[in-house]
């Protein structure tokens, strides 16, 4: 297997391959080196090489590619990513665990966006590996249904390179879009140190607008003397049919700058101790989202308020660590710290939500400010054995403490005649998880077919959660509401498998595993506004999932054909549930159970020697057994879950003239139909994205032309709270980027 080399956007292929083969990708998901073929798990391993012929540039396009993933997003910054059915909807914690390299990186535990993770640059990776099932035992709280870890490329001490890449592109209906990334890597003493940098500068075009209505129409059924308490009119006023003020285009505009570093110390043959760092921004002028009413297909994919409230969006990333690495003669130990901090800060408009909210005839300005700022200390110290004896081992330590303040701020003096004071709200909650696990893990070659690996981890945490509220929506007053909860719990995530290797080309394996995340504190939920009776809790415990799971692993016809499938149930204890209340408002309660099954197939066939065909999808299953605090009922579906996921693609790989290579690659992508929740429970329909490459290719320069979202879908991704109330007239609906034509071109060095 050729990787990824000095030259971030160098061919893992820079001559056509002519083998006839296909090619295996060396992984790390046992924390360990080996094949995707040889590892008994369920992973899907992209080389960096292939996400750069294949244009995967961010997390969303990668996840639309693989069996088993489903996503949630309002835009870059703010993915949701959840796999085998285990949604993240509720609780402070993910269900999906998030790597860069060693290091964890946690989601917000307040932001009402969801648990979004990081959204980086993908250039100069070396590869990114998405494990599927509970990762409980090696990695962690959080890792429940999976783990996605990206994997750098490292510097190496004795070659000079680098590598350059421009895109330039227009977007339907939005403008020009550019896009510039550099790596280059830098011996300083031969064989001692070398240091490696990548940096990104990227500008997307917006495409959704946001219009300002002057004369916005109330509900089309709004009579407050007919109305229950807290609840306005259910239907939205006619905005198509009232004259725009003001229209600004193509508001989501998104602006990317990272950076990229590491320093590679090998004082001895045996010693190497890596420190890097990664800071990233991301800004955009407004959310990928439209409003329904009036839906994709009446008007302009638009965002319609009352009054001229811009809507910025802000993430920011530094990340900092050192890898430490030390061969003795039987073992490798290994020492990683990281040190992280993120902040996001975002704007919406509110003026619909507070004049639903307080059943007002007429409209008040009002916004909302969120900031949300994260930290993490971590540090993971283990123990691997060497060599490929019958029996290998690795042990080892984990600390981490997360800190996130999560405060949203709402003042206008509009509404000083109508509540008697300007605070709407004031939320100021901070939470930190600390953590202690003790792991380790063992495989035993029984005998020539038959391995057993068992693993354990012994888990203990502490989440602390403050609330200091004030304000017309928190505690109806200027007076402050301070409450401070611990919630606390420890236990052990096991896993047991058995694989069944009977030649080299066919492995069968069986794997039961476990996994968890912390439970935490609520925000607070305003008696005034939604009663005294809401069910909600101060703290809600962890919840848990068993998984049982059979998979196979073959290469057939001389390894010109791989077919990789697994079957599971999963059995979720506990489900932190996130409950929306009719005010508006929402807490998690834990209460519901549910059985999870379901099936992923990946195939690869190279038909001819620079043909290759790919094949995957993924059937998940995922209802509750029990009536859900949210409204849902036994045999209803878990939501944000996709029923089914599909992708195909065609590459033909083949000489041009001189050294050059032409790819031609299609790829077709399918994600099935799934419910989301807001004020009620929504089901939004499926959606197919086709995708076309075709480019010239050498060791030195290559070129591609591409025409992303073929058919120009309007896809509906979600429909996401963000920082507004739930409310029964209307649905922020995020959406992909439409279709996009652009040429590549990079140069190695």
């Amino acid at each position: 297997m050729v990787l990824l080399g000095v030259g971030g956007a160098a061919r893992a292929l820079a001559q056509a391959d002519t083998s006839g083969q296909l090619q295996e990708i060396v992984v790390t998901a046992e924390k360990r080196q080996s094949t995707v073929q040889k590892t008994p798990m369920s992973i899907t391993a992209i080389s960096g090489a292939q996400l750069d012929d294949s244009g995967l540039v961010n997390l969303s396009s990668v996840a639309q590619e693989t069996p088993g993933v489903a996503i949630r997003s309002a835009g870059p910054g703010q993915t949701e990513i959840e796999m085998r059915g285990l949604t993240s909807s509720g609780g402070a914690a993910p269900t999906t665990g998030f790597y860069v390299d060693e290091t964890p990186v946690t989601s917000p535990a307040g932001a009402n966006n969801g648990k979004v993770v990081i959204d980086p640059n993908l250039y100069d990776l070396n590869r990114l590996e998405i494990l599927r099932g509970p990762q409980g035992t090696l990695y962690g709280s959080g890792s429940m249904g999976g783990t996605v870890k990206l994997l750098t490329n490292q510097p190496q001490l004795d070659t000079y390179g680098g590598s350059i890449e421009v895109t330039g592109s227009g977007t339907d209906g939005g403008g020009a879009n550019g896009n510039i990334n550099g790596a280059v890597n830098i011996p300083i003493f031969d064989n001692l140190l070398a240091m490696r940098l990548v940096g990104t500068e990227l500008h997307n075009s917006g495409w959704i607008d946001r219009i300002v209505e002057s004369n916005f129409p109330l509900e089309a059924d709004y009579n407050p003397a007919n109305l229950p308490p807290n609840v306005g009119g259910t239907i939205r006023g006619n905005v198509l049919g009232t004259p725009a003020t003001k229209v600004y285009s193509d508001v989501n505009d998104e602006d990317l700058q990272g950076i990229r570093g590491s320093l590679l110390f090998q004082p001895t043959s045996n010693l190497t101790i890596t420190p890097s760092f990664f800071y990233q921004r991301i800004t955009q002028g407004g959310y990928d989202t439209f409003d329904s009413p009036p839906g994709k297909d009446a008007g302009p994919l638009a965002h319609y308020q009352p009054f001229d409230q811009a809507e910025p969006f802000a993430d920011q990333f530094r990340l900092f660590s050192l890898v430490a690495k030390y061969e003795f003669e039987d073992f490798t130990v290994t020492s990683a710290t990281s040190q992280w901090n993120r902040e996001e800060k975002q704007t919406m408009d509110l003026s619909e939500d507070f004049q639903q909210l307080l059943i007002l005839p007429f409209y008040a300005p009002a916004s909302l400010l969120e900031v949300d700022t994260s930290q993490q200390v971590s540090q993971e110290f283990r123990v691997g054995s060497k060599g490929d004896g019958p029996f290998n081992w690795l042990g080892g330590v984990f600390y981490s403490r997360f800190q996130s303040t999560f405060t949203q701020q709402s003042y206008s003096d509009a509404y000083i005649p109508i509540v008697g004071i300007n605070n709407l709200i004031n939320e100021l909650q901070p939470q930190t998880i600390r953590q202690y696990a003790v792991f380790g893990n063992a495989s035993y070659q029984i005998t020539s077919m038959f391995k057993v690996t068992a693993g354990l981890r012994f888990y203990d945490y502490k989440s602390t959660m403050g609330v200091n509220d004030t304000g017309v929506f928190a505690t109806g007053t200027n007076a402050a509401f301070t409450v401070s909860d611990e919630e606390t719990a420890s236990g052990v995530t096991p896993m047991v498998s058995l694989a069944f290797t009977p030649t080299e080309d066919l492995t069968v394996y069986t794997t039961a595993s476990k996994g968890f995340r912390p439970g935490g504190g609520n925000q607070l939920v305003p008696v005034g506004l939604c009663g005294p009776d809401t069910g909600a809790q101060f703290t809600y415990a962890p919840d848990t999932v068993w998984n049982y799971e059979v998979g196979e692993k073959a290469r057939l016809f001389d390894n010109r054909l791989s077919i990789n499938g697994a079957v599971y149930y999963e059995d979720w204890k506990n489900i932190q549930t996130q409950v929306p209340l009719p005010c508006g408002f929402f807490f998690t309660n834990n209460s519901e159970s549910a059985g999870v099954y379901g099936s992923e197939l990946e195939m690869t066939a190279k038909i001819l020697p620079g043909l290759t065909v790919t094949a995957s999808g993924g059937v998940t299953h995922a209802v509750y057994d029990e009536t859900s605090s949210a409204g849902f009922v036994p045999g209803e579906r878990i939501p944000d879950i996709p029923a089914y996921t599909a992708d195909f693609s065609v590459v033909y790989d083949r000489p041009a003239f001189d050294d050059y290579d032409y790819v031609i690659r299609m790829n077709d992508s399918q994600v099935g139909s799934f419910v989301d929740y807001t004020f009620s429970q929504n089901r939004l329909p499926g959606y197919n994205l086709a995708n076309f490459r075709v480019g010239l290719v050498s060791d030195k320069i290559g070129g591609f032309f591409f025409i992303n979202n073929l058919a120009n879908v309007r896809t509906a991704l979600s429909d996401t709270n963000s920082l507004g109330a739930n409310l029964p007239t209307l649905n922020r609906v995020a959406t992909g980027q439409p279709r996009t034509i652009g040429v590549t071109m990079n140069y190695n060095f």
